[in-house]
């Protein structure tokens, strides 16, 4: 059994015309949602919420308030996460015929069967309308990948962090791949909307934020 996939998700908080305000984003295929992402190796949990942090909003100068906690595992029981890289071959064969695209390290792939030292996924990735429902597949990948490059853990971590940067309302920035990520300030209170499983994180550590 590979150990569990570490993930670290940032809550960043500022108080703005006396409203304590929770720092979003909108991703163009996405949806609502807030920094998070995969601990590389050689960092800590602290270091990836700051990170992420800046990779996905810009802000560079952040404090950790506090350690929300975690949840053991937020994977279902047909569901694996891709701890390194890999490709996806056809058999379960490293021999066999690859797709031309890999998994890379992260990204949550439906179970569905193991053979041996193999592991039958299946991958999909949708495009969104404007309400970001589903609306056509982008691309499939369905085949076998080594055991070793898969977990079916994936354990989350959850960070309260606050800014005194100045900054406007809204802005926009470009991502690692290109897409435009637009984050914005929208009070903590009432709740804010966040994209599936976003909202359950939310859930989680709503009245730590509150406190």
């Amino acid at each position: 059994m590979n150990l569990p996939f570490e993930k670290v998700s940032s809550f960043i908080t500022q108080k703005r015309n006396d409203i304590v305000s929770l720092l979003v984003f909108r991703h163009p295929t996405a949806g609502i949602q807030i920094p998070a992402g995969s601990v590389e190796p050689g960092e800590n949990i602290e270091t990836t919420a700051i990170r992420e942090t800046y990779e996905e909003t810009g802000l560079q100068h952040v404090k950790i308030e506090a350690y929300l906690g975690y949840m053991e595992n937020e994977l279902d029981a047909h569901q694996r996460i891709i701890t390194n890289t890999t490709s996806v071959y056809i058999q379960p064969d490293l021999n066999a015929v690859p797709y031309k695209e890999k998994l890379t390290r992260g990204l949550t792939a439906d179970y569905r069967s193991t053979d041996k030292d193999f592991t039958h996924v299946r991958y999909i990735e949708y495009e969104f309308d404007e309400h970001f429902k589903p609306k056509c597949i982008d691309y499939i990948i369905d085949g076998w990948v080594p055991n070793e490059n898969i977990s079916a853990q994936k354990r989350r971590h959850f960070f309260h962090l606050s800014t005194d940067e100045k900054t406007a309302d809204a802005w926009e920035l470009k991502s690692d791949r290109d897409y435009i990520f637009k984050p914005y300030w929208t009070p903590l209170s009432p709740k804010p909307d966040l994209i599936p499983p976003q909202d359950k994180w939310l859930d989680f550590v709503y009245e730590k934020l509150l406190e």
